[in-house]
């Protein structure tokens, strides 16, 4: 759970964004995997920040070069449909939900993620984001009979089947973000976008077009000069 020291470490980054006119546009969960937490010795997932500047368009291409080691997440995001309340129950997070999709996650690893304030020190590392639009389907099932497809290039990984198996239980990892974003006076508000999670570690974008697709649901993609 993140403690006092590392929520005032997230506050500081993300009002650095904020003092150079980026607008905060909702949040994203990090290292919320078994083996993540784990590694880093935490029980919740980290908590970032979204931001305008980050949202990129599917299907275009992104320069990479300037990044140390820019790595690919494989994404199911959520729309939030109404504000989240403070100590909110399951039911209230699950009635906040419009729409489950598909996303990616463009991140940068130039420092070693050796523990927790590091990473939330630079937000994650998060540098880039694409989702797929909503649908206004509701919570529905949550993430339980989805399936995440993914492919670079000639490389196609095995569809992720139990997706809250490799991030994590959406639920709690919803409650740890709005406890978070609530002791920063913000929260998570209606018109937010919640990255949950990638359901394979960060992959090395090697300049190949990256695709994440939940089948019924649709498909987003990016490119990359490299």
């Amino acid at each position: 759970m993140t403690n006092q020291s590392q929520l005032e470490i997230i506050e500081k980054a993300l009002n650095a964004r904020k003092q150079e006119g980026q607008k905060q546009i909702g949040w994203k969960l990090g290292f919320g995997s078994p083996a993540a937490l784990k590694s880093l010795n935490t029980s919740k997932p980290l908590i970032g920040g979204l931001f305008d500047v980050g949202e990129l368009i599917s299907g275009t291409t992104t320069d990479v070069r300037e990044m140390s080691k820019p790595s690919l997440e494989a994404e199911i995001a959520a729309y939030i449909g109404s504000d989240i309340p403070k100590n909110a129950t399951e039911n209230q997070i699950i009635d906040s939900i419009e729409s489950l999709v598909p996303a990616i996650e463009l991140v940068d690893f130039h420092t070693p993620p050796s523990d927790p304030e590091t990473i939330l020190s630079d937000n994650i590392f998060q540098r880039g984001w694409v989702m797929f639009p909503s649908t206004n389907k509701g919570w529905s099932d949550g993430a339980k009979g989805l399936e995440i497809h993914i492919r670079q290039g000639d490389k196609t990984w095995d569809p992720a089947t139990d997706i809250e198996a490799k991030i994590g239980p959406i639920i709690d990892g919803l409650n740890e973000c709005n406890r978070v974003a609530c002791a920063l006076g913000r929260g998570i508000l209606k018109g937010d976008i919640v990255l949950l999670g990638s359901v394979i570690p960060p992959y090395p974008s090697n300049g190949s077009k990256f695709s994440v697709s939940i089948p019924g649901i649709g498909e987003v993609s990016l490119n990359f000069n490299q």
